[in-house]
């Protein structure tokens, strides 16, 4: 298994491919390394609450991760608040969290995770998707946080995630 902690030295972001059948094993396993230091971790995949369970169920040291939710308010029209987690309106929203992510790299975390790109890819088109990618790419460079980018191995994403690529520091597969 990759060691994400390892691979992020000298390298500011990371697209981490994989395969979908490992997909809970390799975000636990990451989130348990990253989680020794302070972590934002955007979700378009999974609502906090569930996720949040499903880390401290499997060891997370969850007390380290900050969340931005871009599903709940999908499902639930208003989740329950709480201090660990701020929630984005949908994944179709790329100002709203484009603004927020800004927000919360202004006070210099460790990590930001963004899971997933391929789950992003449903909401977008190609064009304005990939301007919001590099667009906050670049603000992660620009920052303290280093960035780990997620996507599921092959699919009808997989091109565009590709181009994705040609913005990250490294592309690293699960």
């Amino acid at each position: 298994m990759v060691d994400i902690v390892k691979e992020l030295v000298g390298n500011k972001t990371i697209l981490q491919y994989i395969p979908s059948a490992k997909y809970s094993t390799v975000l636990t396993t990451n989130a348990k390394k990253l989680a020794k230091k302070n972590v934002c971790y955007v979700t378009i995949s999974k609502t906090f609450s569930a996720l949040d369970a499903d880390f401290k169920k499997k060891g997370v040291n969850v007390k380290n991760i900050i969340f931005i939710d871009a599903i709940s308010k999908t499902i639930i029209e208003k989740p329950d608040q709480t201090d660990r987690c701020y929630y984005v309106t949908s994944p179709s929203a790329l100002t709203e969290l484009s603004l927020v992510i800004s927000k919360f790299l202004r006070h210099d975390f460790d990590y930001i995770v963004f899971d997933s790109l391929s789950n992003l890819m449903v909401y977008h088109k190609k064009g304005p998707l990939l301007k919001f990618i590099n667009n906050l790419i670049n603000k992660v460079k620009g920052s303290k946080t280093q960035a780990i980018f997620y996507a599921v191995s092959g699919g009808a994403t997989s091109d565009l995630i590709k181009q994705c690529e040609t913005f990250v520091d490294k592309a690293i597969t699960a």
